[in-house]
């Protein structure tokens, strides 16, 4: 088989997969339309990645952080939620309690992305893996309760929404932020899945603390 066939085969898979489950979410559901709308936005953003980063100045680790934890929490994160809010009613609210998730999340890519030469095409795989740390451990619930039909289902859509929610991102300052030009090793990529996840976590601690801040105006 074709070198070139062989890491084109998972990805054509894995976008088979995903058109399934979207044809089955959609006969059922319209609202999950919202989910195409991001998707549209993360292809445009992987087009120009210059969008995302800053215009008179270097890239830093401090603009991925921040431009990053914005972008996800306000534009995408409303996107994923299909234009409901999960933790308020209220989306500016809502956003504002998941920067502390987000802003974790990529805090662990600076280091990450120090760490080798990433190919753009894992990176995308890789962010979509923080659906497994997602606050509802829905798949992890599937998985407990023997719910094959909905984790085959819902599995490849958290994995898609989160990518296509960080990815870009990521993506976007990979070559400013890598500090070697060799490729991550096998340690480092299993730090990818593990290490924003769990600073994914984390950081929801801010949520109680966001909330204290909210009621008190």
């Amino acid at each position: 088989m074709d070198a070139r066939w062989r890491s084109r085969a998972p990805v054509a898979l894995y976008a088979v997969w995903c058109i399934g489950a979207y044809a089955l979410l959609l006969s059922s559901d319209w609202h999950y339309g919202w989910h195409l709308v991001l998707y549209a936005l993360a292809l445009l953003l992987l087009w120009k990645p210059a969008v995302l980063r800053p215009r008179r100045a270097a890239a830093t680790a401090v603009h991925l952080v921040l431009i990053g934890t914005v972008y996800t929490a306000f534009v995408g994160e409303p996107l994923a939620l299909l234009a409901r809010g999960d933790l308020h009613p209220n989306l500016l609210v809502n956003g504002f309690l998941w920067i502390g998730s987000f802003a974790g999340a990529y805090l662990a890519w600076v280091w990450l992305l120090a760490r080798g030469r990433w190919h753009p095409v894992a990176l995308f795989f890789l962010c979509g893996t923080l659906a497994l740390f997602d606050h509802s451990l829905a798949l992890w619930k599937m998985a407990y309760a023997g719910a094959v039909s909905d984790l085959l289902v819902f599995g490849p859509v958290l994995h898609l929404t989160y990518a296509s929610m960080l990815a870009p991102v990521v993506i976007a300052y990979r070559s400013a932020l890598e500090k070697r030009n060799t490729a991550p090793h096998i340690g480092i990529v299993i730090a990818s899945v593990l290490l924003p996840g769990i600073l994914f976590r984390l950081g929801s601690l801010w949520i109680p603390l966001a909330r204290t801040f909210i009621e008190g105006f």
